[in-house]
This record gives structure tokens, sequence and C-alpha cells, in this order.
């Protein structure tokens, strides 16, 4: 659709591959440098030289680094979820409960950031070796009960998001469970969370066991997030590179009028618009149906269909279904919603 028609799941896709590549790169330098973590661990047993207290000091500040592309990278995620179910409740009220986990996530996120930034002070304490600058500065447990907290509260809110929506779809139990494990995958997030701290809190304390447990979560919510977008591509309509060619003659017809197009070529198209106006005191009103058929000679057509009823004071709405294979076995409603045009 070019740049013009990217959204802002596109945005955040775009952030997402940037603070996860900070993220990367800072925990690969920590994993050779270790931090202040280490160090503490190590100056009770002897004395630190000069390049030791240098070496730690360069890895706490790279640890202060993955901090903070570490929660970018998580909030930027739910920047993505949120986005693509703006569209999806467009229309709808739930819509407004979309808005509202925006702005639910962007202070949380706002709370992250200042307790990552202020949890330790002075700031440069951050990257303080010797003299050991305590707990606060060097393990900095203030940032994994922020963080998780609010990470987990956030994310069990999305949830509640597509569940209603998908219960109201008109198509077969085992389709909805697909589904919903689709769109739930949020839960995924959430116990990759709870795993990352209880483990790291758990184990002894060290910049590698709690890099080593951020990358998995950071991971299994990548690839939560997009599992929804990426289902199309195990199908095998969305490696037919045949091209939807549309062509031929084109007819309009007025008030309760029809409209057909059809084409040549490795695929038809056809549509028919079918439809009645009236005009009651001002209010105006329109009952239709609109159809679409795209499919390849001889075999079973995909029919676009969409039913509407519209009554014009403010708004203008449009019941919608999209139906599968016409006339054959999986004929299936795949969405169906209200929208407001």
């Amino acid at each position: 659709m070019g740049l013009r028609g990217l959204q802002g799941d596109d945005f955040f896709a775009l952030l997402t591959l940037i603070f996860y590549t900070m993220d990367a790169a800072t925990v690969n330098i920590i994993y050779h440098t270790a931090t202040n973590v280490e160090a503490t661990q190590l100056a009770k047993t002897r004395t630190l030289t000069a390049e030791e207290i240098a070496q730690f000091e360069f890895g706490s500040r790279e640890e202060l680094a993955a901090w903070y592309s570490y929660t970018a990278l998580i909030w930027c995620l739910k920047g993505t979820m949120l986005c693509f179910f703006k569209r999806m409740t467009m229309g709808s009220t739930h819509n407004k409960l979309v808005n509202w986990l925006m702005g639910a996530c962007a202070a949380s996120y706002a709370a992250v950031f200042l307790t990552v930034t202020f949890g330790c002070f002075p700031y440069h304490h951050n990257w303080q070796v010797v003299p050991d600058p305590g707990d606060k500065c060097t393990f900095k447990l203030q940032n994994f009960l922020v963080t998780v907290t609010l990470n987990v509260i956030t994310d069990a809110a999305i949830l509640c998001i597509p569940l209603p929506l998908l219960w109201k779809l008109q198509i077969p139990l085992k389709k909805k469970l697909v589904i919903g494990l689709l769109l739930s995958s949020g839960l995924f997030v959430i116990s990759a969370a709870i795993i990352r701290v209880v483990l790291t809190l758990s184990a002894n304390p060290s910049a590698l066991n709690i890099n080593r447990w951020g990358v998995r979560e950071t991971i299994v919510g990548i690839i939560s997030v997009n599992i929804p977008i990426l289902r199309p591509l195990f199908s095998r309509s969305f490696w037919n590179s045949s091209p939807i060619t549309s062509s031929g003659s084109h007819s309009k017809g007025g008030k309760g009028g029809t409209t057909t197009a059809g084409g040549q070529g490795p695929y038809e198209m056809a549509s028919s618009i079918n439809g009645s106006q009236a005009d009651d005191g001002g209010r105006k009103s329109f009952n239709g149906s609109e159809e679409h058929i795209i499919g390849k000679p001889g075999d079973g057509n995909v029919v676009v269909s969409t039913t509407y009823n519209v009554t014009s004071e403010e708004n203008t709405y449009r019941n919608s279904e999209i139906w599968g294979s016409r006339g054959g076995s999986n004929s299936a409603v795949a969405y169906r919603g209200l929208e407001i045009v």
C-alpha cells in the first residue's frame, strides 16, 4: 500500500526492530564485560584492579542501556497490538476501551521509564563499582518489580479486547478456539514475564541471569504478537502468484439498480449491488446488499458479501460479512462486524 498506507502498528513494529537490535547488542557486550553486580561479589574476595574496574563500569553502562531498550521493546509490542485492535473495533463500543488502554499503557511506560532513571540516584551510581553503590544501583530490584507488575496488568487488560468480539462471530466453535488462541497470545507474554522475574530473583545475582531470561521473554513476546498476522503464510492462497485482474463491461443503475463488472484472464471478478433508498422527514435510510466474486475459471469462487442497513442522522453504519468459498464445503463467515463509515 506504500508509505502512505502505513498504520500505527507498522511504526511500532519498526521501533520494535530497533530496540530489539539495541537490546541484543548490549546483552552480547555485557556477556563479555560483566557489570557492577559481579564486581560487588568479586570485591568481597579480593581487591579489584583498575582495568577490572574500568571494564565493570563499561558493562554497567551497557546494562543500563539494556534496561531502557528492554522496557521500550516490551511496550512497543503493546502498541503494536493496540493499533491492530483499534482497527478491528472501529465503529464499536470496544474502540473506546482501546483508546483508554492506549493512554494507560503510555502512563505505565512513563512510570517504568522514571523507575529505571531515578530508581538509582545519583545517576552515575548506576555504573559505579568502588565503593559499592548498593543493590538499588547494581541488582536494581525496583526495576524488576515495577516492570513486571505494570507489564502483566496492561497485558491482561489488552486481552479483554478481542475475546468479546470473538464470542459474537458466527463461526464454528473450533475456529473460535483457534482464532481466540491467536488473539490471546498475550497469555504467553504474561507467562514469560512472570517466569523471567521468578527465575531471575531466585538465582544467584548476576547480569548473565538477568539478561538470559530477559532475552527469552522478549523473543516470546515478539513471536506471540506476530503470530496472528503470520498465519496467512501457512495457506496456499497466500503463495499463489497469479494476478487478479478486472476488465470488461461496466454498467450502473439508479436507485434500486444493479452494478456489474466482469473480466477476462486467469481470474474473473464480478460484483453486484442491489438497494433502495427512502427519505422520511429528513431521516435518510438505505437497505441493500453487495457481493464481489473473485475466482479462477473451473474453481470455487471466493465470495465477499456485504449486507448493510444504513440510517443517516449523525453516522453511517455498515454491517459486513466476508464469506469463504462459494458453494463449497468450506463456506463459513471469516469476518463480521459493525463499522462506522
